[in-house]
């Protein structure tokens, strides 16, 4: 069983492509103004979902006529002071920037709390969103734009196609970006 549509399945794939969720993240950064787009990683090289993410991420930005301002990688964990750390980081690589797409919603909460502590202007002058949908940041000052895994969907149709009650195959799930507080709307 494969929890996720993106590659060659075993004998079932449930969940989301992570590309066409990283395409989905940028065509709507893109649709709110966005020119400066970022997408600073962390162990991207070890991480396949983060990578198809930014695949498509790439994609999206580069039919739109742009290119990625910012990235990197970032060595260390997935925790909000790697989010603080990487906002802190940015405008010392990148001049202007506007939208920082964050890999996981842990590091984009750090860096909402970077941003809400440095007085940054939310979702005006800067943008920003994570992956991931989980609702760990949902009791922050501002809500943090982010696009669901579907994480218990994916969980209860893995159990259903385990246990026998639902036919195996390769089943893709309706990916739900959340726009938060923290990107403008067009």
């Amino acid at each position: 069983m494969s929890f996720g549509v993106d590659g060659t399945p075993g004998d079932s794939a449930v969940g989301i492509s992570r590309r066409r969720a990283g395409w989905q993240l940028a065509e709507a950064i893109i649709a709110a103004r966005y020119r400066r787009i970022g997408f600073p990683g962390t162990g991207m090289p070890d991480d396949h979902r983060a990578r198809r993410r930014l695949v498509g991420f790439e994609g999206a930005l580069h039919r739109a006529g742009l290119t990625l301002a910012d990235g990197g990688l970032h060595p260390g964990g997935l925790a909000l002071l790697k989010g603080h750390e990487i906002t802190a980081a940015i405008p010392k690589r990148t001049p202007d920037p506007d939208f920082p797409q964050y890999p996981t919603d842990m590091i984009g909460a750090g860096g909402l709390l970077y941003c809400l502590h440095e007085g940054t202007g939310l979702p005006g002058k800067l943008g920003l969103a994570g992956c991931n949908g989980v609702d760990l940041t949902d009791g922050l000052p501002r809500r943090l734009a982010k696009m669901g895994a579907c994480r218990p969907q994916i969980g209860r149709i893995a159990a259903e196609i385990i246990t026998g009650k639902r036919p195996g195959g390769v089943i893709e799930l309706s990916l739900r970006l959340g726009s938060g507080d923290t990107i403008s709307r067009p």
